[in-house]
């Protein structure tokens, strides 16, 4: 394959609902380039792009997938984004790397909610967008009003083209700016008369939007002067790079009407690199934005890690200035390691195709790199700038899962997704023993552990995790406690009496020396605390860890002959059990701080449901029109929320959250925690 210049690359980012057709549409772009030589289906699984087991089995995008097309002699790189929530983080790394993004949304009359949140992800990132209106010719579809729904929402999106309908099947299309209307082959036909007055329409709003953009254009307007060709697609670049203007038309991607004229557009009217992507660096110790330019040093961002089973880790990158060509020597700037680069490849979905060169401001791939993960800076020598991280989603829910067999095989599995997904993490929480797996939706849980089981073959079974309670006394109680064994030949012998208060000085364990007259030899002091840390590992109540006490040491008897270091150690641990159970002991539950996300139309729901989980409303803020709840709310109920938010808001909230402090678990909840552990010894 040719090197591609700068100018010659559109980097397109297919985004929206999942379900919608930006699979299919990578496919029939690709198809009709004729990158590939048959339009594979999603629902046969033969398309290029879901090409995972998982994605075959399941019918839905899981990871971000690349493939191309040569267009006109421009190089489109097609980035397919999973559209279900579970996968944001891959949506992410995918809008870091393009320099538009391709919206696609079914014609069902209304707004989908993944098209909302791409749209609003685009203009959070800056990122130029393009709205392809899907299965225009599908049973029940209603072009018209979703474009309504959209523009009534979104007051920057114009159609440039619109279809041509006739008994339910679409037949051509008309161009807006033009006037001219073609049929599905490219051939000139007459525009039909039903359709002018949306035509007018749609070009008069486009020809305001090219005025905005420059004062004589502004001024030729007022003086209803025409714009020239030249003008008009100078206006039309500058508006959709400075995001005031988004395009819109329509086909159908499973039979790829109308997608010949959509690759048209792409090549047309959005952006190359070198003209809107901008990405924040650090340079020494100085932050600068840095452009795509193919005459500086080489410097690269790795934008995802896919596990091949044949080359390994194969890292997908976005050259952002230079050129880096088979063989060279790189730094990894982020790690300081020195790479050599091998074989490089441009992907098309699992196939991978080797190129000698990459151009500024095109993605490839390289295997068998050492040093390099996902986010980091690749760079010649010399060039010392480490660029921005993808700020990928927090995960939001987690499991506690066990293997039926090779647990640590299986666990290893789990660990070894991580490098493909940022968004999952895998750890384990030392309190409770459980082996955590977390991330942004039950869904994407579900998948890695049956990718692992498809690869090792080993089930993995997955639960709601214990939660870290703690154990803590309320009063000051005294107790003995007595060790005393006599089996023949020499007995062990120790006796103490401790106060037990809560008030640590380090708000965990605090063990005060306050014995007088030798009643405790000095040698048996230290065995009296190593028995009282050993003991507070294990509350009363349901073992969990005992925190916030303070235990004085006052008094004590010995055996001259059968005293030992052991005996004192057990009778710490007796003076313990009985002490604790007097001084009115409690569970101590993780209280979370989470922020909610969300439209106004929810917050009623909100509120309400948080009130049902114990939580406590601290404040309700705006931004960006939404409103954002923080909330202190018990860990114990939240762990499937990130389930219930979604379903509660259609999709539309998110959250964060992280831990704050401990407090008190209600005493009618004290029976139901130690029936847990109860069951859970049982087992």
């Amino acid at each position: 394959m040719k090197v591609f210049d700068t100018k010659s690359i559109r980097n397109v980012a297919l985004i929206g609902h999942s379900g919608e057709g930006k699979t299919s549409l990578a496919e029939a772009i690709m198809f009709e380039a004729k990158t590939i030589t048959r339009l594979g289906k999603v629902d046969d699984g033969s398309s290029t792009m879901d090409y995972d087991d998982e994605e075959i089995k399941r019918k839905i995008s899981i990871s971000l997938a690349l493939g191309y097309a040569v267009y006109r002699d421009v190089k489109i790189n097609l980035l397919d984004v999973p559209g279900f929530f579970d996968f944001e983080g891959e949506m992410q790394s995918a809008l870091q790397a393009a320099d538009s993004a391709v919206v696609v949304t079914s014609a069902s009359g209304s707004v989908t909610v993944g098209t909302e949140k791409a749209l609003d992800l685009c203009n959070e990132k800056k990122v130029p967008a393009f709205i392809f209106v899907n299965a225009v010719d599908k049973d029940n579809s209603d072009f018209n009003g979703t474009v309504k729904a959209i523009m009534a929402k979104y007051n920057m999106v114009v159609p440039v083209e619109l279809p041509i309908m006739q008994n339910g099947a679409m037949v051509g299309s008309v161009d807006v700016l033009s006037g001219k209307a073609y049929d599905l082959a490219g051939k000139a036909i007459d525009v039909p008369a039903a359709m002018q007055g949306d035509i007018d329409n749609y070009n008069g709003k486009l020809m305001e939007m090219i005025a905005e953009t420059d004062e004589e254009l502004m001024m030729k307007f007022f003086d209803g002067e025409k714009f020239t060709d030249e003008e008009i697609q100078k206006g039309l670049h500058v508006a959709i790079a400075d995001e005031v203007f988004i395009p819109l038309m329509a086909g159908n991607a499973l039979t790829s009407k109308g997608v010949a004229r959509l690759m048209e557009k792409i090549v047309d009217l959005m952006p190359d690199p070198s003209r809107v992507h901008k990405i924040k660096a650090m340079v020494g110790d100085e932050e600068k934005e840095i452009g795509v330019d193919a005459n500086a040093p080489f410097s690269a961002q790795v934008i995802k890690s896919v596990v091949d089973p044949y080359v390994g880790k194969l890292l997908i990158f976005k050259v952002i200035q230079g050129k880096l060509t088979s063989g060279d020597s790189v730094v990894n700037n982020s790690q300081e390691k020195q790479e050599k680069v091998g074989a490089l490849y441009v992907l098309k979905g699992k196939k991978q195709e080797t190129v000698d060169c990459l151009s500024a401001g095109d993605i490839g791939a390289v295997a068998k790199l050492v040093y390099t993960n996902t986010n980091d800076t690749l760079a010649a020598s010399g060039n010392k700038l480490v660029f921005e991280k993808i700020e990928f989603p927090t995960p939001v829910i987690s499991y506690a899962v066990k293997a039926a067999k090779d647990e640590e095989k299986a666990i290893q599995g789990l660990i070894k997704m991580q490098e493909e997904d940022a968004t999952f993490k895998v750890e384990k929480n030392i309190e409770t023993g459980d082996v955590l797996i977390s991330g942004l939706g039950e869904a994407q849980l579900d998948i890695m552990c049956k990718r692992v089981k498809a690869k090792l073959g080993i089930d993995i079974t997955w639960q709601e995790p214990r939660v870290a309670y703690r154990e803590t006394i309320k009063k000051t109680a005294q107790a003995e406690g007595k060790h005393k064994k006599q089996s023949g030949g020499a007995g062990q012998y120790g006796d103490v009496f401790i106060k037990y208060e809560p008030g640590a000085e380090d708000g965990i364990f605090e063990f005060v020396d306050a014995v007088v007259g030798g009643a405790v030899p000095r040698q048996f002091i230290p065995a009296v605390e190593k028995g009282l840390r050993e003991a507070i590992k294990h509350g009363v109540l349901a073992g969990y860890p005992m925190v916030n006490l303070k235990a004085t040491l006052y008094d004590g008897k010995y055996h001259p002959v059968d005293s030992k270091e052991i005996a004192f150690v057990t009778a710490a641990k007796l003076s313990y059990a009985d002490g604790i159970a007097a001084a009115a002991p409690c569970f101590l539950e993780p209280i979370m701080e989470a922020k909610i996300t969300v439209p106004d139309e929810y917050l009623g729901d909100i509120l309400g449901d948080m009130n049902k989980r114990r939580g406590r409303i601290l404040g309700t803020d705006m931004a960006n029109g939404k409103q954002i709840i923080t909330a202190e709310v018990p860990q114990a109920e939240m762990f499937r929320y990130a389930t219930d938010l979604r379903s509660m808001t259609q999709g539309r909230g998110k959250f964060e959250m992280h831990l704050v402090r401990y407090e008190e678990v209600p005493a009618m909840n004290n029976d139901k925690i130690i029936a847990e552990a109860k069951a859970r010894e049982n087992n």
